[in-house]
């Protein structure tokens, strides 16, 4: 019954809390008063990747917003009610001027068609974006959702007793607006493998109309892991005699699939999960041979199309000369801090897997594990999404829909924001790209700074 009543709950408190991000100030005279310079990287439509400028007689803090031809926040109506998109920069302004580096990935969503700056809640600046840079995406094929790190048994701090009661079916209730075909998790459903878990995530994953697929994470092979309890109740209709449309390969660990829906127009989900918890020693190994043998010889049977693998734990930058912290799913401030429990490298599992993505260039793969938030990218721009300058396959971050991370340039520890930030994507699938929407589903939001485009 709680868990019941924390969804409805959710869903009837978006409304208010989206309502609330699109107030703004209208001061005549005020928003013409900042000249606005929007220096584009490249003349693909659809792509924001540049620098914006701002020029103001006024110093101080600025953010910059996606606005409507009528100069309004940009937004989206899911279901009845409005969905903001958060703003793309904050800009400091000194001496009358001040700039920010716009993601080579960031995409201009859809019916933006203006930028606008604004101080203190009221809109000081217009900038018409050129024709040419307006997205046309063309029709939308499928979409599907992204989730990571739901850690039931973990964080309690809800009138649950459990957070991930409250923020997995909130979340699952916000990209059910967005009509998705799948939500895929990319591990770490548990706190140590624990059954019940598996049958509070069950209990609420059942509730859909689509599927809810996932990996293990190292968490969910931790102590209390056994592969019948995983079988029994997560990924329901893909272990048993009778599977569900769109299962087409279950190796032989009883772990690992593939899932290729005909609502996917041909592309692929790969859904492959560590079997241990085995970080930082010479012989570290989180995937073995037959499943490395079998995931490559799924990646060469798809390799003409697109493929989704989900896999819990990131690479480091594999950028020779590179500081291997800073490259996706990672960062490094300048106190050290970073997350200390990527793929172990060198070991002969990492090293093929690498091998891999390196081949497979078709492959986007989302990773969890570390928790960094979405705007954590500020001190690592490789953070959320990064194909090392088209080397290698696109690998995108997925923060926590229970508890996203923060740390600062000078801070020696992290931040755990559960019940204050619950962070996803969704993906929109077009015949030539896909736009990657980063989600706040607590406060019912579009991130635009974590908001990519990628070709296919």
């Amino acid at each position: 019954m709680l868990i019941k009543i924390s969804a409805w709950f959710f869903a009837m408190l978006m409304p208010f809390v989206t309502v609330l991000n699109g107030i703004s100030i209208d001061i005549p005279g005020a928003e013409n008063a900042v000249e606005i310079v929007y220096d584009f990287a490249n003349e693909k439509a659809g792509s924001a990747a540049g620098t914006v400028t701002l020029e103001a007689s006024v110093n101080g803090g600025y953010e910059i917003y996606w606005g409507t031809d009528d100069s309004e926040k940009l937004s989206v109506d899911l279901d009845g009610y409005t969905v903001y998109y958060s703003e793309l920069a904050e800009i400091d302004v000194k001496n009358g001027k001040g700039s920010a580096d716009i993601h080579e990935f960031t995409a201009i969503p859809e019916n933006a068609e203006t930028v606008l700056a604004y101080k203190a809640g009221v809109k000081v600046g217009t900038y018409e974006i050129p024709e040419s840079k307006l997205a046309d995406n063309g029709k939308e094929l499928y979409s599907f959702g992204i989730l990571s790190d739901v850690h039931f048994n973990r964080y309690n701090m809800s009138l649950t007793g459990d957070d991930a009661c409250l923020t997995f079916p909130n979340a699952l209730n916000f990209l059910e607006k967005f009509d998705v075909s799948v939500v895929g998790i990319s591990g770490d459903i548990s706190a140590d493998g624990e059954r019940n878990a598996f049958e509070k995530y069950n209990s609420i994953a059942s509730n859909y109309d689509f599927p809810v697929y996932t990996c293990t994470g190292n968490h969910d092979v931790n102590d209390d892991f056994t592969l019948k309890n995983w079988q029994e109740l997560i990924n329901s209709g893909v272990y048993g005699e009778k599977k569900n449309d769109g299962v087409k390969n279950v190796a032989d660990n009883g772990l690992d699939f593939v899932y290729a829906p005909d609502s996917a127009n041909g592309d692929v989900f790969i859904f492959l999960s560590q079997y241990q918890w085995d970080y930082n020693r010479p012989e570290s190994r989180i995937l073995d041979d037959e499943q490395l043998d079998w995931l490559e010889a799924q990646l060469e049977k798809y390799k003409d199309t697109t493929v989704y693998l989900f896999f819990h734990t990131f690479l480091n930058n594999p950028v020779e000369g590179e500081e291997p912290k800073m490259g996706e799913g990672n960062l490094l401030n300048n106190k050290g801090h970073h997350y200390d429990l990527p793929f172990t490298e060198g070991c002969p599992d990492e090293v093929r897997f690498e091998e891999m993505m390196d081949k497979y260039e078709n492959v986007v793969f989302f990773n969890g594990h570390s928790h960094w938030a979405y705007d954590m990218q500020e001190l690592n721009p490789n953070l959320n999404i990064a194909d090392y300058d088209g080397e290698y396959a696109t690998m995108i971050h997925v923060s926590s829909v229970s508890s996203p991370r923060r740390t600062q340039a000078n801070l020696d520890d992290t931040t755990e924001h559960y019940m204050r930030s619950s962070e996803g994507m969704v993906a929109t699938v077009y015949e030539d790209c896909i736009v990657f929407t980063a989600c706040e589903f607590l406060k019912g939001e579009l991130l635009s700074y974590a908001t990519y485009v990628v070709e296919r």
